[in-house]
C-alpha cells in the first residue's frame, strides 16, 4: 500500500490551467484521470506527456454539468483505480459580455458548468472518499487560458 500511486481527477484537464495541473501532478507521481468533453483520442499528446512520468493517464469523457455524466465518470474511475485521492474541480467556461448583451442561455451555461458541474462531480466523488476516510478536494475558478508553471499540491 505504501508504494501505491495516488490518483488525481482533474476536470477540464485538457487545456490551460487544468492541463498544467494534470502534468504537474503526474510529475509528482500521481496517476492522473483527466475529464474531457471531446473524444479522448484527440489528446494522445497529453496522454504521452503524462505517462512519461511513469504514471497512468485515464480520460473520463463527459459533461460535468450533467449529473448522469458526472455519476458515470466517477464510477468509471473507481472501477479503474479503486479510489480518488485528489479531486481538482477545474472545469469552467466563460461567456464574457456586457450584461445587457448577454443571453440568458449563455449565463445559464456558465452557471451549469462552473457551479453545477462542481457540485455534481463533488457529490458523486465524496461517498468514495468518505468510505476510505481520505480525500482532498480543490475547487478553482479562473479565466486564465495560458499558464506556464504550476506548483504541486
Amino acid at each position: 500500500m505504501e508504494n501505491e500511486k495516488r490518483l488525481a481527477f482533474v476536470t477540464g484537464g485538457t487545456t490551460g490551467i487544468g492541463k498544467e495541473i494534470a502534468c504537474t501532478l503526474a510529475k509528482e507521481g500521481f496517476n492522473v484521470c483527466v475529464n474531457c468533453r471531446k473524444d479522448p483520442s484527440e489528446f494522445e499528446d497529453l496522454k504521452k506527456e503524462i505517462e512519461e512520468n511513469n504514471v497512468k493517464c485515464y480520460f473520463a469523457r463527459g459533461d460535468v454539468s450533467n449529473f448522469e455524466d458526472a455519476e458515470r465518470m466517477i464510477k468509471e474511475i473507481i472501477e479503474e483505480f479503486g479510489k480518488i485521492d485528489v479531486l481538482v474541480n477545474n472545469a469552467g467556461i466563460t461567456k464574457d459580455n456586457l450584461l445587457m448583451r448577454m443571453k440568458k442561455e449563455d449565463f445559464e451555461s456558465v452557471i451549469n458548468v462552473n457551479l453545477v458541474g462542481t457540485f455534481n462531480i463533488t457529490k458523486c466523488a465524496v461517498p468514495y472518499m468518505m468510505k476510505r476516510k481520505y480525500g482532498r478536494i480543490i475547487n478553482m475558478a479562473s479565466v486564465v487560458r495560458n499558464i506556464r508553471k504550476c506548483r504541486a499540491i
